[in-house]
């Protein structure tokens, strides 16, 4: 500034370099509030524009989307339209037979409501009959149907058709009931308690009677769905018992005459008739009327007949003749089960002509053939799994035992969920049971059940000469309440037990390992029971798909499965992937006998 002060032109040119300075700021500040301007209008615009085209792409994406959906749904639709048809076709077929069903159900109620007003006109008629008798209106018209009207019971019933309604019943709604295949004769009776402190003296049954034996089915309650089930839980639930009265060869039927009760009247034992078998004991029956009284009576005559034309037999090995001693009985390993010799009836007819005769009529000619493995299963348990009586001939199934006939009795008692008793002379083994009782056997068995009979003090097996009371009490501790059973301190208390028994039967399964199996059924093991950690299978699954070991051990798995169907396994039992042990067995290369065997389980 003091240059400036000096000279005049210095201090105008500064002067003028501070205007230009300024002037420079000023349009530097333009150009960038220009620039800034510029920006503004690009944004403006920018957002403008793509405000058209964003806005369609994105209806576009939409617009697609939705496009794809319904396209799928569109394929969905014409993928289940044939199976819509099918459903269709099936509603339409179901509604059909409704109607049609109906129809029938409509004209069956009208024929029964005519037969109902049939029987109430005659009702109607008699009650007129007795009121005019009973008034003393003995002359004219009164004096005939007086002198006319019957006074025996039986002829009463005959005038009034008192045991032709069921038949008049079903008659008027043309009902008819479909055959049982195998059934002879089958119907309700009223059979005799046996115990004198029972409530109900006669009890109603179903009786079944076929070829072989008579039956009659016990418990069970008929649901809402038609269904008979007996309220139990577990294997058995829903199971109604068949109970077997005698095996056709071996009984004969005796009709009991009526007797009389005073005044026309007759006592209980009308239509009454017995069963007389010398291996169970006499059942008394009553019909419901004179037509099914001999139906029964005839029926099992006739059954009687048509075994005996058949040369089917009993031995005098197999019965137990009226003072003869248990040990008279011949040896089962002396026992020959083969067909009887040709015999010659009164007539010179040879009994073989009259199988001939009889396979023409469509019985069989043929005599069942026993599974060759009885021989091998009587050899090999010459005692009675319970008692020791020596040759015994009737076997536990799914205990795997053999027993004499004396203690095969108080096995029934126990139930078929407990023992499931059977005769080796008189029924028939499946392939599949003979190896088991093979596999198992008294010794084996008894070594499971009884192996901690030493630590109860007081016990000792009975003796075959021991009264029945000692054997049933003996049995029913051994089997029903596991009394000699050896268990450690490490199997835990019974919830454990049965986590850890289901756990080795499980393992003992998957080796097809039948001793281990009965051990940890014997100790409490649950056969249904399904390993999480394993997809949910049972024990029956990984038994399915058990192979030879590589020690060449025998492979007993088949014998394995079959114990474990006999102590309740089911067959159809699915795991997690939904697959049954068939199909485990199938799917996983099992072996041929386990596919056969469990083949004709399903089938």
């Amino acid at each position: 500034s003091s240059a400036a002060d000096r000279d005049p032109s210095v201090a105008q040119a500064a002067a003028a370099a501070s205007l230009k300075q300024n002037l420079e700021h000023i349009r530097l500040a333009q150009v960038g509030a220009e620039l800034k301007r510029f920006q503004l209008l690009k944004k403006l615009d920018s957002l403008k524009t793509r405000r058209n085209f964003e806005l369609g792409e994105s209806v576009l994406a939409s617009l697609y989307g939705i496009r794809t959906y319904f396209g799928h749904c569109s394929d969905l639709v014409q993928g289940i339209t044939p199976r819509l048809g099918q459903l269709q076709d099936q509603q339409t077929a179901s509604r059909a037979k409704f109607d049609s069903q109906k129809r029938e159900w409509d004209r069956k109620e009208k024929g029964l409501s005519e037969a109902v007003n049939e029987v109430g006109r005659a009702a109607t008629n008699a009650a007129n009959i007795a009121e005019a008798i009973s008034q003393g209106q003995g002359s004219g018209v009164g004096q005939s149907i007086n002198a006319n009207q019957p006074t025996s019971l039986e002829a009463i019933e005959d005038e009034v058709k008192l045991w032709h309604l069921p038949q008049l019943m079903a008659e008027s709604s043309q009902y008819e009931r479909e055959p049982t295949e195998g059934v002879e004769v089958e119907g309700w009776l009223y059979k005799k308690a046996s115990s004198r402190m029972s409530m109900n003296s006669w009890n109603k049954r179903w009786f079944i009677l076929d070829r072989s034996g008579l039956y009659y089915l016990k418990g069970g309650v008929l649901t809402e769905s038609g269904n008979r089930t007996t309220g139990q839980s577990g294997p058995n639930a829903g199971v109604l018992e068949r109970v077997k009265v005698c095996d056709i060869v071996l009984c004969t039927v005796r009709e009991v005459a009526e007797k009389s009760g005073g005044k026309g009247n007759q006592s209980s034992t009308r239509f009454c008739f017995e069963i007389i078998s010398p291996n169970s004991r006499t059942y008394l029956l009553q019909a419901c009327g004179p037509a099914e009284y001999r139906m029964w009576v005839d029926g099992i005559r006739s059954c009687l007949e048509k075994q005996l034309s058949l040369g089917n037999v009993p031995t005098d090995e197999m019965l137990m003749v009226s003072g003869m001693k248990k040990s008279a009985r011949k040896s089962p390993s002396e026992l020959e089960l083969k067909p009887p010799t040709p015999r010659v009836s009164d007539n010179g007819t040879n009994s073989q002509d009259i199988c001939r005769q009889s396979s023409a009529e469509g019985q069989s000619s043929r005599l069942p053939q026993k599974n060759p493995a009885v021989k091998k299963i009587l050899r090999a348990n010459p005692a009675c799994a319970d008692c020791g009586a020596k040759n015994p001939d009737w076997i536990s199934l799914n205990l795997g035992i053999v027993v004499c006939i004396d203690c095969s009795g108080v096995h029934r008692s126990l139930g078929v969920h407990l023992s499931k008793v059977r005769s080796v002379r008189l029924d028939d083994l499946s392939d599949a049971e003979g190896k088991l009782l093979l596999a198992l056997g008294n010794d084996k068995a008894n070594k499971i059940w009884e192996a901690g009979l030493s630590h109860q003090k007081g016990w000792k097996r009975p003796t075959p000469e021991d009264s029945r009371a000692v054997k049933e009490n003996w049995i029913k501790s051994k089997y029903e309440w596991r009394g000699f059973i050896e268990y450690s301190d490490a199997d835990g208390n019974d919830k454990e037990r049965e986590e850890k028994f289901s756990r080795d039967l499980y393992a003992a399964a998957r080796r097809g390992d039948v001793e281990a199996a009965a051990e940890a059924i014997a100790k409490g093991a649950n056969v249904q029971w399904q390993n999480g950690d394993d997809g949910d299978k049972t024990a029956l699954h990984v038994c399915a798909i058990s192979h030879p070991s590589q020690d060449g051990q025998p492979w007993t798995g088949v014998e394995c499965a079959e114990l474990l169907i006999q102590n309740g396994a089911k067959v159809d039992t699915r795991d997690k992937d939904h697959q049954s042990s068939l199909d485990i067995c199938l799917v996983g290369d099992g072996h041929h006998d386990m596919v056969t065997y469990l083949t004709s389980k399903v089938s």
